[in-house]
């Protein structure tokens, strides 16, 4: 009988994970965030969207194999992940270009992207202008 259940939990579809929004912060003192999805990287840019009410820039972005659960290890699954600010863009969409293995996010601002920071107690948020 367990081994029947188990067999059937296998065979059903794996939830979607969750795409949580962290903040980085750079060597230069901006703080950026990154969001990480698997399968549909629409999921990244609607985190995206969805964390900043609106507009954001693209900062860097890649792709990568992973599982089902985790891109710990490759697999037959796809991961894509993208470092972005809110506030004003300038339209480009992510290329979110393939790797053979994770890479770390990407921190370096594009010359010509200003921001602004701002520090509330011990929070930091960045935006692009």
């Amino acid at each position: 009988m367990r081994a029947t259940l188990t067999a059937l939990a296998l065979m059903l579809p794996a939830p979607a994970l969750a795409v949580e929004v962290e903040q980085l912060d750079t060597p230069s003192g901006v703080t950026v965030d990154y969001v990480k999805c698997s399968r549909n990287s629409n999921r990244c840019l609607n985190a995206a969207a969805k964390h900043c009410d609106g507009s954001y820039q693209v900062i860097g972005s890649e792709s990568h194999p992973g599982t089902l659960v985790s891109d710990v290890f490759a697999g037959s699954v796809t991961w894509y992940s993208m470092t972005f600010l809110c506030g004003v863009s300038d339209g480009a969409l992510p290329g979110f270009p393939y790797q053979r293995t994770a890479e770390p996010p990407s921190t370096i601002l594009p010359p010509g992207v200003s921001t602004v920071c701002t520090v509330l107690g011990r929070g930091k948020s960045c935006r692009s202008q």
